[in-house]
């Protein structure tokens, strides 16, 4: 990958399908973030500040459809040309597809399968250290908090056993701290301030689209 695909990929992104509530710029960040930190570093892109407002369910269902399938499991942890593994699943024949993704309709993959599948994938696809050290990320200076997936996304999710069990856990610490915020009568003005952050956070992407165009 060269030093113009990494920053100016934007131009002419992959036919990709938009999760709902996603925009092109926003996408775009993510792609970057994604081959910076890795696939399945959701909590690193989210601490980075460079999508706030975006939950892990959120990401998770767009890196899908960047990647051009369901199932992340063989590329967790690695870093990317999410166009090259795209176009290379667009080749696939006599497959099911969802939203230009690729659905897993097989067993589940064996952990000796998934650890082959990632090696063949960082051997296909894998991006050098000096292109990641290239990639720069913007970082919108909004307190966000850490957003979290929902009960429902987690169970319905392509999410192993261990990773269903870490975002439930997540999720109840994250329920018990708002309910002693309500009872502590604190909620009602966080709330006030994170919906002000997102307010801002969408006025700078408006602006930033608006210089760009």
């Amino acid at each position: 990958m060269s030093k113009q695909i990494v920053h100016h990929q934007s131009q002419s992104l992959w036919n990709y399908t938009l999760s709902p509530g996603w925009t092109m710029k926003e996408v775009e960040i993510l792609n970057l973030a994604l081959m910076k930190f890795g696939i399945g570093k959701w909590r690193k892109i989210i601490n980075s500040e460079c999508l706030p407002g975006k939950s892990i369910g959120q990401i998770y269902m767009q890196t899908q459809r960047l990647l051009g399938q369901q199932s992340l499991g063989e590329f967790m942890g690695l870093q990317v040309d999410l166009k090259k593994v795209y176009l290379h699943n667009m080749q696939k024949k006599n497959v099911f597809r969802k939203n230009n993704s690729i659905i897993n309709t097989g067993d589940n993959m064996t952990q000796e399968e998934r650890k082959k599948r990632i090696a063949e994938n960082k051997k296909n696809f894998g991006i050098s250290i000096a292109d990641i050290a290239l990639i720069k990320l913007p970082r919108y200076h909004v307190n966000s908090q850490t957003s979290f997936l929902s009960h429902d996304e987690i169970m319905e999710g392509n999410f192993t056993t261990v990773e269903k069990i870490n975002n439930l856990c997540a999720l109840k610490k994250d329920i018990l701290r708002k309910l002693s915020k309500i009872e502590n009568g604190e909620l009602e003005e966080a709330f006030d301030d994170e919906i002000e952050q997102k307010r801002r956070y969408k006025k700078v992407m408006t602006d930033s689209d608006s210089s760009s165009a």
